[in-house]
């Protein structure tokens, strides 16, 4: 047996002592996170104006079966500054004003996803004249526009929060890189204008989340299950609830509220959904996958979150495939 000094001793007593300790919250940190959560989740529902007109669909149809028969409470809408100012200074307030008013006759409640980068491919709708401009004018810019629509709409009691860019941080879509700076004076912006929480997003799978968490009162995640790559084809995550209540955790404790912002609800498109049938696109998400996401959310403990691919649902209804639409119904539907 070797000899030790007391000072050796207790170095060695104190590594043990920290390590047992190490174990045994790691363990109850396990148990907490492995809990089935006690609150229900309320579902709501991205609806990207633009998806359903490429999908063919009445946008305002569309959106009047979202609410009267799927019964849709919680919807996070997009805001395309390329249609809304498609000239510098000249609104198109028609069709936004159209959701909005019919959100407030019935009980919705709303997200307005507000900047140059927001939900759907490519990303970025910013009108061609401001395309044109420098970075700071154009900056300069998208600040007006933000101004606008808060103005317009921030006595609406339908708004429920304001949305800022959409994933800044994530390298996606056709955009150039949303400076932090810019970010920050978007927020400061808002801020001074209304008092609604302001959300943020990230890809739930394929980035860090400290900075543009701490930038939110909202923090939203995507949750991507099955993708597709030229390498592996349709591809599925191999992560559990376990990975996504862990990363959450930290934000937890500070009282950051994280919500689902993109769960998705849609087979992934690696070409045009035109040249398969509608029957071939089902096969790739099916209602049974859309009730096993809804199941895997739930594990994960979170509050909210809101479908991608509602308008999917609404074109495959419209092609005599409604299960989808029905299978989503029942998650609308439950108290």
């Amino acid at each position: 047996m070797l000899n030790l000094t007391k000072k050796q001793f207790w170095i060695r007593a104190l590594c043990v002592a920290i390590l047992v300790v190490g174990c045994f919250l790691f363990a109850r940190a396990s148990v907490f996170l492995r809990q089935t959560p006690e609150k229900p989740t309320r579902f709501g529902v991205t609806y990207s104006t633009i998806y359903a007109s490429y999908l063919g669909l009445d946008v305002m149809k569309t959106y009047r079966d979202l609410i009267d028969d799927l019964g849709v409470r919680a919807v996070r809408i997009p805001v395309y500054w390329s249609d809304l100012e498609r000239e510098k200074g000249q609104f198109d307030w028609n069709q936004l004003d159209q959701l909005v008013k019919y959100s407030e006759e019935h009980q919705v409640k709303l997200t307005l996803a507000l900047g140059r980068k927001v939900p759907r491919w490519p990303e970025c709708f910013i009108p061609n004249w401001a395309e044109k401009l420098s970075q700071d004018d154009q900056q300069k810019a998208v600040l007006d526009m933000l101004g606008a629509v808060v103005r317009r709409y921030k006595n609406s009691p339908a708004i429920e929060r304001w949305q800022l860019e959409n994933e800044p941080f994530l390298p996606f879509g056709v955009c150039q890189q949303i400076r932090e700076k810019d970010l920050q004076e978007e927020i400061g912006f808002v801020r001074a204008l209304d008092t609604r929480p302001i959300q943020m997003t990230a890809s739930g799978e394929m980035q860090p989340w400290g900075t543009t968490a701490q930038l939110s009162d909202v923090f939203g995640i995507s949750v991507y299950r099955m993708t597709w790559n030229t390498v592996f084809g349709y591809f599925t995550y191999p992560l559990s609830p376990l990975f996504y209540r862990s990363r959450m955790a930290p934000l937890d404790g500070r009282g950051k509220q994280t919500i689902v912002s993109e769960l998705q609800a849609e087979p992934w498109f690696p070409e045009d959904y035109k040249n398969q049938s509608a029957s071939y696109w089902y096969s790739k998400f099916t209602a049974e996958d859309l009730a096993e996401n809804v199941r895997f959310t739930k594990e994960t403990s979170i509050s909210e979150a809101y479908f991608w691919g509602v308008e999917w649902w609404a074109y495959l209804k419209e092609h005599g495939e409604d299960r989808l639409w029905n299978k989503a119904k029942e998650f609308f539907l439950m108290k």
